[in-house]
């Protein structure tokens, strides 16, 4: 995975690891879909701030109308 986030825009590190949140937070294909995505997550690793967050796997999602 190309990281779109190269340094922490608030206490400036470049020590940036990756985690997941499990649990309540799939996002789901569906309204009322049991399935989903897990989110992914950059994270400073010096501050903990989260940089940025996506689910795993835009392409199971359908097109918007």
């Amino acid at each position: 995975m190309q990281l779109p986030i190269q340094k922490c825009q608030y206490c400036g590190s470049e020590d940036i690891g990756l985690g997941w949140q499990h649990g309540e937070a799939l996002v789901t294909f569906k309204k009322h879909g049991l399935l989903g995505n897990r989110l992914q997550y950059l994270i400073c690793r010096r501050c903990g701030a989260v940089l940025y967050q996506r689910v795993a796997e835009p392409h199971r999602f359908p097109p918007a109308r």
